[in-house]
């Protein structure tokens, strides 16, 4: 059974991202109501709560690369989710609509550092 983890964890990771409909542009964020735009600065990545399904936008407003990583766990501290982007130039926008309600953290700096939450409500 442990040889299927790993194939079972790329899979689970490959759907998240496919259903939580993340994208990189570099073009202004066309956002889709209910929709929040917010901006990365420094080590600033403002904490949200949003409604299931409302799509968030976050746009880097640094002069140096960020990366924006968003991770939920369970109650014992275990990784349910996670997806985002390893790369988020200067003045690039990332976007993804979270459906399932729970308490995410993300990150926004290279070190993890840099952290803010996003609270999903039902």
């Amino acid at each position: 059974m442990k040889i299927f983890q790993p194939l079972f964890a790329c899979l689970f990771l490959l759907s998240l991202l496919t259903a939580c409909g993340s994208a990189v542009t570099t073009e202004p964020p066309v956002l889709t109501p209910p929709a929040i735009s917010m901006d990365i600065t420094g080590d600033l990545c403002p904490s949200v709560e949003v409604k299931a399904g409302t799509q968030i936008a976050w746009t880097n407003r640094d002069n140096e690369d960020r990366i924006l990583w968003i991770e939920r766990k369970d109650e014992s501290g275990n990784i349910m989710d996670t997806g985002g982007t390893d790369l988020l130039q200067p003045e690039v926008t990332f976007t993804i609509t979270l459906t399932d309600p729970g308490v995410y953290t993300y990150y926004c700096s290279k070190d993890r550092q840099a952290f803010g939450t996003i609270t999903v409500t039902p």
